[in-house]
């Protein structure tokens, strides 16, 4: 599922563990997709194959243009994790056709800054990729803004 719009804000801890809130219009999109590893125990006497669920995966895309502001430009904050190699809390609160608001969606989680790639392109701007993977045992949910 992807996310993008004027209405979703995204919050990332930084290298030194502070949250903060990327400008309006820096994150381009959001993927977070929740799957799960699926095991066949389809037996021989069965008619179509059964299967159940394992483990949950949670992998997160942050799409968006590269920024250098102080505190909370992207590659700022990103770059900052991912070269320390820190646990970051990622929030993604998602308005209802507004800002949003205590009530609105929310996705949180724990993660590590698995990979990110800046792209520069001739006479474009300067964007970026970043993967995002759990770090703890919790895994990412959705829920609703305090």
């Amino acid at each position: 599922m992807a996310l993008s719009g004027d209405y979703v804000v995204v919050k990332m801890d930084d290298s030194g563990g502070t949250l903060r809130t990327f400008d309006t219009g820096d994150i381009l999109s959001v993927d977070v997709p929740l799957t799960y590893d699926q095991f066949d125990v389809t037996g021989f006497g069965d008619a179509v194959h059964k299967m159940i669920n394992g483990q949950l995966k949670a992998p997160v895309t942050l799409r968006g243009y590269l920024t250098t502001t102080a505190t909370t430009g992207t590659h700022t904050v990103i770059r900052g994790a991912f070269q320390a190699g820190t646990q970051v809390t990622l929030k993604v609160d998602v308005g209802n056709n507004a800002p949003p608001v205590s009530g609105n969606p929310e996705y949180s989680g724990e993660f590590y800054v698995s990979s990110y790639v800046p792209t520069l392109s001739n006479g474009g701007a300067v964007t970026f990729t970043a993967m995002l993977t759990p770090a703890t045992g919790t895994a990412p949910s959705w829920g609703t803004m305090p």
